[in-house]
């Protein structure tokens, strides 16, 4: 297609269709959960509080940008005015930091719903661009598919354009893990990227914590086998393997350990976080929720518990729903995807080869973190996740992942076959 092609040209049509595609979607959402579900979404919820925060940027300044810039606490709250027409949500801080944050897309909206939700898919799309516009970059043989996995596919889309948590800790995951890759790997040392990096780890960690958790542990795997594959001598590689395996799973801990105590309540630990999962798992399997809960078995929220339940919940947060599933057309949206996505998967373990498959891989660092990231955020959601209805939303971070991780291998096999041939 002529708008895939690498020049100015395409990037104009691309950016121009990719812009229109992630407006509309979000245009969408809102329509949906508007008339379909009658404004019963947490949508609206957000945007009306937000609209209460964002009212007093004009009618109360230095409160509003207190409370912005996060330094209101149970402690100080008193010192606010009593005319303030938003008061924090202590209780839920995540909820709170979204607030925040859509207070500004509701002032520049004009306090309009569909408005509002034009300004955040605009904005968000420019920073799927930066994404796409990094790796094609890196990858350009592969811009094709890069475009299509950030910019195209409907159900990340659909679920990261409106004014939802998913938008906000699914876009800036992205930017982070850009600036990861640039600071880490490409040894971009500067204040620029040094900033951006910790500006989107604030926004996911504030939003969805467990986000961030997972960009850091693959990003250390992906570092670590990194540094290994650099080795030319294959003994001394081979020889160095355990430790290095240890050093980088080290840092790594000591990383997620680190972010984890610093974000504290139930994502303050691993056992916290499972203790949270198992409850949450729980509601979500109860009758209100009945024709759209699955079910991968009860575990005790212990790492042992977890493991009992981890290949049920690896294959339920890349592949479900299935066709068979669907209770919804948004739900078979994401359906479909899922589909292609196991074909896929199944092409490469059986087409392609187990063997070719790793050799690829570790020759292609980026696939290893593309692959641990998915599984790792996989597990993560089908272990606290019990219902099609969020399932199809918490996972969007893993679909662009694992169908470049996939597509890459396939092209990848092809290219060396057709040397072979040549």
């Amino acid at each position: 297609m002529s708008i895939f092609k690498r020049n100015e040209s395409g990037d104009n049509k691309l950016f121009m269709w990719g812009f229109i595609f992630k407006v509309a979607m979000g245009l969408c959402f809102g329509l949906i959960y508007d008339f379909y579900y009658q404004r019963s979404g947490d949508t609206f919820y957000y945007f009306a509080n937000s609209c209460y925060l964002g009212d007093m940027l004009f009618t109360n300044t230095r409160a509003f940008f207190r409370m912005l810039f996060d330094t209101v606490t149970p402690e100080n709250i008193n010192t606010l005015s009593h005319t303030i027409t938003y008061y924090p949500r202590f209780h839920d801080p995540q909820i709170y930091a979204l607030h925040r944050y859509l207070s500004l897309f509701t002032v520049i909206g004009l306090k309009n719903y569909y408005l509002t939700t034009i300004c955040v898919s605009a904005t968000m799309f420019l920073i799927n661009w930066k994404v796409y516009k990094y790796l094609a970059d890196i990858y350009p043989s592969m811009q094709k598919w890069i475009a299509v996995a950030i910019l195209f596919i409907p159900s990340v889309t659909f679920w990261g354009s409106g004014i939802t948590k998913d938008t906000f800790s699914f876009t800036f995951g992205l930017l982070f893990f850009i600036k990861f890759h640039a600071i880490v790997f490409r040894k971009k040392w500067s204040i620029w990227n040094i900033l951006v990096l910790l500006f989107s780890a604030y926004i996911v960690i504030t939003i969805k914590p467990y986000i961030l958790f997972t960009y850091i542990a693959a990003g250390f795997i992906w570092l670590g086998f990194d540094q290994i594959n650099k080795i030319k001598n294959k003994v001394l590689r081979i020889a160095v393997l355990p430790l290095t395996i240890l050093l980088f799973g080290f840092m790594g801990m000591w990383a997620l350990n680190y972010v984890m105590a610093s974000v504290g309540g139930s994502y303050g630990s691993i056992e916290s976080m499972l203790q949270k999962a198992a409850i949450t798992q729980y509601d979500l399997k109860q009758e209100y929720y009945e024709g759209s809960a699955f079910d991968i078995g009860d575990f005790e929220p212990t790492i042992g518990g977890a493991l009992s339940v981890m290949p049920a919940a690896a294959v339920a947060g890349l592949f479900r729903p299935f066709l068979w599933d669907s209770r919804s057309l948004v739900m078979l949206m994401s359906a479909i995807e899922n589909t292609i996505l196991l074909l896929l998967f199944l092409y490469v373990i059986f087409k392609v080869g187990l063997r070719k498959t790793l050799k690829i891989i570790q020759e292609n660092r980026f696939l290893i973190f593309c692959f641990i990231f998915a599984l790792f955020m996989a597990i993560g959601v089908g272990i606290s996740t019990s219902n099609f209805g969020a399932l199809v939303r918490f996972k969007i971070p893993i679909t662009p992942f694992l169908f470049l991780g996939t597509v890459f291998i396939i092209i990848l096999n092809k290219e060396k076959k057709e040397n072979v041939v040549s």
